[in-house]
């Protein structure tokens, strides 16, 4: 890896090292030479593109990822496939939207949602030195400001208990 990538990367992740958007719901395009090849959703939208390029037979055709945070990301991609039609998504790419399925299909698709939630956690394990450096130094940190936070919680407390105490310490 270069560099250009390293820093790349770096980029990427937040302080903390997460590879999550904090629990908001991201909208993302794959694209292609031939144009757009799939959009998806997801709460992990790097893991989930990672997944896409190393598993679908498309993966290594992309090109270009565009990855957007609207309110609704549900709607945003059901709206997207069907405006867009992108070569590689089934689902909502039909000339009008699905019916609504009955019990099985709702389990069905709830237990494909369960497993590629799954396969996301799986993933995100870090997979370079660097990653997982990223990952480190921000434990370090939350552990470190943890630390201090406690002792000045027990600091405070200290002086709410014994005022007297504090007075005689100031005084020379």
């Amino acid at each position: 890896m270069t560099d250009i990538d390293t820093q790349f990367l770096r980029g990427l992740f937040d302080e903390e090292g997460s590879l999550h958007t904090a629990g908001r719901t991201t909208l993302y395009r794959l694209y292609g030479p031939e144009g757009l090849l799939y959009v998806g959703i997801s709460t992990c939208p790097l893991t989930r593109i990672r997944t896409h390029l190393q598993q679908q037979p498309w993966g290594r055709r992309v090109i270009a990822i565009r990855i957007d945070y609207p309110d609704d990301a549900h709607a945003a991609e059901r709206e997207a496939v069907q405006a867009e039609r992108p070569l590689h998504n089934v689902v909502f790419n039909g000339t009008a939207p699905p019916p609504p399925p009955d019990r099985a299909s709702r389990l069905r698709s709830e237990l494909a949602a369960q497993q590629r939630r799954l396969e996301q956690l799986e993933a995100a394990v870090p997979q370079s030195t660097t990653h997982l450096r990223l990952i480190l130094r921000g434990i370090t940190a939350a552990q470190t400001q943890i630390a201090k936070l406690a002792r000045e919680v027990e600091e405070a407390e200290a002086a709410q208990h014994s005022p007297g105490q504090q007075t005689r310490r100031a005084k020379p």
